[in-house]
C-alpha cells in the first residue's frame, strides 16, 4: 500500500524535480559533447581492425591507427616537419646503428596496463616479421638479440645498417600491447583486434567495417588530452555524397584525398565553408618496364616520350590547374631537393628529331614509328587502375599527345587488385608503361627503394626492373652517411641518376583541395597533403570547439 505524503514532503519533491529539470537543460550546467565528424569514400574505408593492409593501405586506416596507438616519435607539422618525441622522452645514438629510446614513465594502455619497453621490443621484432607492409629499412633488425630491454622504460636496438639523417628509426610504427598481442605473435596481421587497445589520445568506442569508426578521447592520456570529445570517421558511397554531407554540416572536412577541382567554386560559395589549397603529398609518375624486349628499353625513346608530353596542358585538362609539374621523388620545398634536374620540357619537334636520328622511322606510312629490330610498330601497353579516375584521364591525355610524335599507346585499364599484381612483377611483362602514385612525405628516403636494382635486393618494390650499380652504390652510401651535408650531396646525385636514366618519369604533383567547415571547430592544422593524411594527425590533436 502506498504511504500517503504530507504537504511539506510533496513540496520538497516538486522543488527538487524543478531543480533537476533546470540543471539538465541548462547549457552551462551540462556541456554538450563535441563530435568531430570526418568523411571518407567507401573505397578508403576500414573493413577490419587488423594491422596489415587495413592500416597501411587504406586512407581511413592510415589516419585511424595513429590516433589510437602511440608512436615512439612523430613527424611535426609544416613547415619544418621536425621529428618530435611522442611516447618517449628522448633518443640517442653514437653510431646511427645502435639506438636507445627512453620512454615516458606515466603512459598506460586503454585497459590500464602500463606501457613498458617490453611492449616496444615486442612490436619492433614481431610486427615487421609478421607482414612486409611494416618492414622498412629503418626498422630492419636482423637478430632478436639485437633488441635489449635495459629497464622498464629504456630500450636499445641495433639495426642491420646505419640510419643517419634528420629522422630517427622506427618511424610510423604503432606501439602494440604485448599482453594482448603475444598469443598472436606469429600472425599479428590476422589478429581481429576488435577492442583495439592502444595508448594513444583516442580510444575506440564502436566500429562497423566499411561504414564508420567511432572514437572518444582518452581522458587519462599521459600527454596532452584532445580538446574534442569524439571523432567519427564516416564512409560515403561517392564523392558527391561527401560533398553534400560537408555542405549540410554533417562532417567537418574530408578525411584524406580532399575534393575534386570541379567543386572548388561551389564550395567557395557555400556558407561556413572555406577551401584549403595545399601542396600535394602524392606524386604521379610513369614507370617503364625495362625487362620487356622492345623499344621502351632505349633511354632515348623514354626521353622522347617525356618531350612529347605537355605537362602544363595535362595539368589544365586533368586537374583544372590544381597541380604542379614534378621532376623528382623529393618535394621542391625540402632542402634536399636538387633544383638542377633536366626538366624534359614539352618539345614535340625535338622528340621527333631524336627518334628520327636514332632510326625510329614510320616505314609503312601509318603514322606510327617502327622499332629498329623487327620493324614492328612502336605500340606500348599503358597499365592504369580503373579505381583512379584522374590517372585514367591522365593516361588518355598522354596517349593523344605522344601519338603526335609517332608513338602509339594502348590503354590497359584494370581493377586495382590486378594492377598491383602486375605492377610489382615487371618480369611477367604484363605492361610496357604504367602509372604510379606514392606519397613519400618529408621523411621519404624509403621511396628510393623503388629503384634499387634486382641484383641488389630490390625486387620487392622495383616496378621498372631497373638495375644500375652506380645508383645502388650511391643509395647505400646515402643511407650510411652521417654527415648531413654529404648526405644531401648524395641525395642530389640519386636524383640526377634517376632523371638521366628515366626508369620512372616524374609527371605531376596534384594539389590537395580541402574544403572544411568553419562554424563549429577551429585549430585545424594544414601540411602538405592538406588537413588529414598519414603524416598529419595534428588536426585531430589540435582541433577545438568554437566557443
Amino acid at each position: 500500500m502506498m504511504k500517503k505524503m504530507n504537504k511539506g514532503t510533496w513540496m520538497a519533491i516538486c522543488l527538487m524535480g524543478a531543480f533537476l529539470i533546470l540543471f539538465t537543460f541548462s547549457p552551462n550546467a551540462l556541456a554538450k559533447k563535441s563530435r568531430l565528424s570526418v568523411g571518407f569514400t567507401t573505397e578508403e574505408a576500414l573493413e577490419n581492425l587488423q594491422t596489415g593492409e587495413a592500416w597501411q593501405y587504406t586512407e581511413m586506416g592510415a589516419v585511424f591507427w595513429p590516433l589510437v596507438y602511440d608512436q615512439l616519435w612523430i613527424m611535426g607539422p609544416a613547415p619544418d616537419y621536425e621529428p618530435l618525441p611522442m611516447i618517449v622522452e628522448r633518443w640517442e645514438t653514437d653510431d646511427y646503428l645502435t639506438w636507445r629510446f627512453y620512454l615516458v614513465k606515466n603512459a598506460k594502455f586503454h585497459d590500464g596496463k602500463p606501457v613498458t619497453a617490453e611492449d616496444v621490443a615486442f612490436t619492433l621484432w614481431y610486427l615487421p616479421k609478421s607482414n612486409p607492409a611494416w618492414d622498412y629499412p629503418d626498422n630492419d633488425i636482423e637478430d632478436k638479440s639485437s633488441i635489449k630491454v635495459i629497464d622498464e622504460h629504456t630500450i636499445e636496438f641495433t639495426l642491420a645498417a646505419k640510419w643517419p639523417g634528420k629522422y630517427p628509426p622506427a618511424s610510423w610504427m604503432p606501439v602494440l600491447p604485448k599482453h594482448i598481442w603475444m598469443p598472436h605473435k606469429r600472425k599479428l596481421v590476422n589478429f581481429e583486434n576488435k577492442k583495439c587497445i592502444g595508448s594513444g589520445p583516442f580510444k575506440l568506442k564502436k566500429f562497423k567495417g566499411g561504414e564508420y569508426v567511432w572514437m572518444v578521447k582518452n581522458k587519462k592520456y599521459w600527454g596532452e588530452v584532445p580538446a574534442v570529445d569524439e571523432v567519427v570517421f564516416k564512409s560515403y558511397g561517392s564523392q558527391d555524397a561527401i560533398n553534400m554531407a560537408l555542405k549540410k554540416g554533417q562532417i567537418e572536412f574530408i578525411g584524406y584525398n580532399g575534393s575534386s577541382p570541379l567543386s572548388v567554386e561551389d564550395f567557395k560559395k557555400t556558407e561556413n565553408v572555406d577551401v584549403a589549397i595545399s601542396p600535394g603529398i602524392a606524386l604521379v609518375w610513369l614507370g617503364f618496364n625495362l625487362h620487356k624486349e622492345n623499344a621502351i628499353q632505349d633511354k632515348l625513346v623514354r626521353q622522347a616520350i617525356m618531350h612529347g608530353i605537355d605537362r602544363e596542358r595535362l595539368i589544365q585538362m586533368v586537374y583544372l590547374g590544381y597541380a604542379k609539374p614534378a621532376d623528382s621523388f623529393i618535394y621542391p620545398e625540402l632542402p634536399i631537393y636538387n633544383p638542377n634536374l633536366p626538366k624534359y620540357a614539352y618539345n614535340p619537334d625535338k622528340a621527333r628529331q631524336m627518334l628520327e636520328q636514332a632510326g625510329y622511322l614510320d616505314k609503312d606510312g601509318d603514322g606510327i614509328r617502327n622499332d629498329k629490330k623487327g620493324g614492328q610498330n612502336m605500340s606500348f601497353e599503358f597499365l592504369v587502375p580503373s579505381a583512379w579516375p584522374d590517372e585514367v584521364k591522365l593516361a588518355k591525355v598522354v596517349k593523344e599527345q605522344v601519338k603526335d610524335i609517332g608513338i602509339e599507346i594502348k590503354l590497359k585499364v584494370v581493377d586495382l587488385d590486378t594492377y598491383y599484381e602486375f605492377i610489382y612483377t615487371p618480369k611477367e611483362d604484363k605492361f610496357d608503361i604504367s602509372i604510379s602514385s606514392e606519397e613519400p612525405g618529408p621523411n621519404g628516403s624509403w621511396i628510393w627503394e623503388f629503384a634499387r636494382g634486382y641484383n641488389n635486393g630490390g625486387a620487392g618494390w622495383n616496378q621498372a626492373y631497373y638495375d644500375n650499380p652506380e645508383f645502388d652504390k650511391t643509395l647505400d652510401a646515402m643511407n650510411a652517411e652521417t654527415n648531413l651535408e654529404k648526405q644531401k650531396e648524395l641525395t642530389f646525385k640519386l636524383q640526377e641518376i634517376m632523371a638521366a636514366d628515366l626508369p620512372y618519369a616524374m609527371l605531376v604533383r596534384p594539389d590537395l583541395i580541402g574544403p572544411y567547415r568553419t562554424d563549429k571547430f577551429e585549430g585545424f592544422v594544414e601540411t602538405m597533403g592538406g588537413l588529414s593524411t598519414w603524416i598529419n594527425v595534428w588536426s585531430y590533436f589540435k582541433a577545438r570547439p568554437i566557443k
